[in-house]
């Protein structure tokens, strides 16, 4: 039963208000200060109180998922682990940059307030029960990070990396909200949870069909799903390293979970076509992310069509989950994992570019081993588990994809994802023979306390998750949308 309050819900959007208040105060006392770092402590002190509120959400929508405003916030299991995931992946970027920023002349005071505002947006787009809101915080997290990826002045790549995010970004956004607009005309609303009940019938015919293809449009853009993926190569190059490792994991956490949440609610009366939309885009991504890694030799652009790649196998939960054959837990558990292992390589990456733009090509990593043995141990545990190799956090992230793809009748994806992971172990362990094999090298990596912090804490979590899989999984067990729940 669905439990929806007359009252605004402060319970409910309580993360989200901490992230705001903390990117609030710490815009005003960095700037007063003329101390970044100020604005540091404070979203450091805003992401754990949004964390507790977080936990105290996850705890109560288990029993109960409920909803405020309404419809138009819906609290479950699904939405409220999957914002810790994304407090995590904001924590390992701040942690990656505390040093850095300051280091290349990037701590100015906006700095932190964006990334707690852009983390805000995406707690917005996870708790979304309507487009409006939806939209909201797609909104707010995509300016706050177009900002942030030109944020390196006078660096061309990274204005470049800006700009072309910005234009590429806002022509996803005028097809998403097309596509709403078109949702709206067949239905009559904006709600999830009444547009799927009102077309359940069919009666919203090629309008309704035609709504939920730009809808999926737009989203996969945000998703980086193949053939709308060639943003995420150039930005995840252009802009800075800390400001990659924080889009890397919070928006692909934001737009997966907006994802799964219109294909389980909103799509049930175009559900064949739509289901096979996504299908094709699932295949073009594994096949297109993978061959992409495959042919580069540096670690910033292989770790951007790693990230394609991987939205692919998260595709195949997500279509399980829209036909319901799995519940979203799998979608949640791959995303926290996908967080600690993919930040943690991007934090070790920090380190190794130091501050060079460019220093990412795989001479930099050749005599890691030698020079740094322990970011070349977390650095190979990192690609191993990006890789899927067991015991470790992604074997059982993508294992899970895999089995709901064959659960939903989807063999021949699956087949496909199995094939897609032989090509990206040769990719991984290129970079991984070159740390511990190869001779030479050039330059020394940079010795950071708070990015090694980050790097140890997603290193553990990445063999904690792989070794006690059931722990997290325990936790968000039986996750499902809040509208689920009340048929």
């Amino acid at each position: 039963m669905i439990v929806a309050p007359d009252n605004i819900g402060l319970t409910a959007i309580a993360p989200a208000f901490a992230l705001l208040i903390a990117a609030s105060v710490g815009l005003i006392v960095s700037t007063v200060t003329r101390d970044a770092r100020n604005g540091g402590a404070l979203a450091f002190l805003g992401l754990l109180a949004a964390g507790v509120l977080g936990v105290m959400n996850l705890l109560a929508a288990r029993s109960e998922p409920f909803t405020a405003f309404g419809l138009q916030w819906s609290v479950d299991a699904a939405s409220a682990g999957m914002v810790l995931a994304v407090l995590v992946g904001a924590f390992l970027a701040i942690l990656t940059g505390w040093d850095a920023v300051q280091r290349t002349g990037m701590d100015r005071p906006e700095y932190y307030p964006l990334i707690l505002l852009a983390t805000m947006g995406a707690v917005v787009m996870l708790h979304a029960g309507d487009f409006v809101v939806l939209l909201l915080g797609l909104e707010i997290l995509s300016l706050s990070v177009y900002a942030l990826s030109a944020w390196r002045t006078g660096e061309h790549g990274s204005e470049e990396a800006g700009m072309k995010y910005f234009l590429l970004g806002a022509f996803a956004s005028a097809i998403l909200v097309y596509g709403m607009a078109l949702t709206y005309g067949a239905s009559g609303s904006f709600t999830f949870a009444e547009i799927g009940t009102l077309l359940a019938d069919g009666s919203g015919g090629v309008l309704a069909l035609l709504g939920g293809a730009l809808v999926l449009v737009g989203l996969a853009f945000k998703v980086s799903f193949a053939p709308f993926h060639q943003w995420a190569p150039d930005v995840y190059t252009g802009a800075p390293t800390p400001v990659t490792a924080f889009m890397s994991v919070v928006v692909k956490v934001a737009a997966f979970g907006a994802l799964m949440r219109v294909a389980s609610e909103a799509w049930p009366a175009a559900r064949p076509t739509m289901d096979t939309m996504l299908a094709v885009l699932i295949a073009l991504t594994l096949v297109i992310g993978n061959l992409g890694a495959l042919l580069q030799s540096g670690a910033k652009r292989m770790l951007a069509y790693s990230a394609v790649a991987h939205a692919g196998y998260l595709g195949l939960a997500v279509l399980a989950v829209g036909q319901g054959m799995a519940t979203p837990t799998v979608v949640v558990w791959y995303l926290l994992a996908y967080t600690l292992m993919n930040g943690g390589a991007f934090a070790v990456l920090s380190e190794v570019m130091g501050n060079d733009p460019h220093g990412d090509h795989i001479e930099s990593w050749e005599g890691l081993g030698r020079k740094r043995p322990g970011l070349a141990i977390a650095m190979s545990l990192f690609l191993f588990s990006l890789a899927g190799f067991p015991p470790l956090a992604g074997f059982f992230g993508k294992a899970l994809a895999v089995q709901a793809a064959f659960e939903a009748g989807w063999s021949e994806l699956a087949v496909l994802a199995l094939l897609a992971a032989v090509v990206a172990v040769v990719y991984y362990t290129r970079f991984i023979w070159a740390i511990w094999f190869a001779r030479g090298g050039k330059g020394e990596p940079q010795r950071s306390a708070p990015a090694s912090w980050a790097i140890a804490l997603a290193a553990a979590g990445t063999v904690a998750m792989g070794l006690f899989p059931d722990l997290w999984f325990g936790l968000v067990d039986g996750a499902r949308m809040a509208i689920m729940a009340g048929m």
